[in-house]
Parts: structure tokens; sequence; C-alpha cells
């Protein structure tokens, strides 16, 4: 069932951008050229769209590095006392275009400045699979998450930071 939804997308998105690239060359080409720049829009159109539907995994390989994921400084989180920030404890950063970020913010008990973040993201396929079958359905082509595996015993093990959860 899926593959046929696909193949009616494509389809109609075959025509329309037929419908572009013949509009761009009607009225913005010469006659004697517009052939050429018919088929190497309604190529371009075509290619660069499906491309970014995969070509995209490369920058959410980017973003799923640990160094974007958990982010502190060991020389002043080493031995401290931290509490989940009120302003982030159930802080949802949603950006159904791309992703889903879900933030978590710790600072010191004491002085109250930030000293982690720590953030898992979920991806939900490309943009088009996203505008076939919108936002709450199953992405085509690719789905997952990344975060960092098991921040707070990392934290607690590697550091000696206690964390207090209210």
């Amino acid at each position: 069932m899926t593959a046929l939804v696909v193949l009616i997308f494509i389809g109609i998105w075959i025509l329309i951008i037929h419908g572009i690239s013949y509009l761009i060359v009607k009225y913005l080409v010469p006659e004697g050229r517009r052939v050429r720049w018919y088929f190497g829009l309604l190529i371009f159109f075509m290619f660069g769209t499906f491309a970014d539907e995969f070509l995209d995994q490369y920058q959410k390989r980017e973003m799923c590095k640990p160094e974007n994921l958990l982010i502190f400084d060991p020389e002043k989180v080493r031995g401290k006392t931290v509490v989940l920030r009120k302003t982030s404890k159930n802080l949802h950063k949603i950006d159904p275009t791309l992703t889903n970020t879900i933030t978590f913010d710790w600072e010191d008990v004491k002085t109250q400045k930030l000293l982690i973040t720590y953030k898992k993201i979920i991806f939900r396929g490309g943009w088009i699979s996203r505008l076939i079958g919108g936002v709450k359905s199953q992405p085509i082509t690719h789905r997952g998450t990344c975060g960092p595996i098991q921040p707070i015993a990392q934290l607690r093990n590697n550091y000696s930071v206690k964390f207090i959860y209210k």
C-alpha cells in the first residue's frame, strides 16, 4: 500500500514540476533555448528534491556527534551537585519539519549556573515522507533517535556528579 502511495505521489510530483518548468521556460527563456532549459529544469527539480530526501542523513549524522549531544566542561562539573533546571523540566523543542529535540539542562544547586546540557534527537524521515504521510505517520525512508548513552551514569561515575531530582 505504501508503494502505491509513493508511486501516486511521484506521478503528481512529476506533473507539478512539469508545470513549474514549463512556466519558467515560457516566460523567462528566449524561444531558441526553451527545450534545453525545460529538460534541464525538469531534471534539476526531479533529482534535487529526491536527493534532499536521502542526503539529509549526512546532516543527521553530523547532528548526532557525541560532542553535540552531551555538553559540559569536565573541570566545572567534577564533584558538583546538580538539579534539573525548572525551565527545561519538560522542555520539548519541537520542529516537525526536521526533528523532535528533547533538551535537559542541569544547573549547580548552589550557584544556579548551567553545567550540563544533554539532548535526545528524534528523526522522522525526509521532507517528502512527511509531506506524504504527515508528521504522525511512519516515515518511508528513515527514522531513528540519537542521544548520549547513559549520560547520568557516565557523569556520576567519571566526574562524581550528584544528581538531585525534584
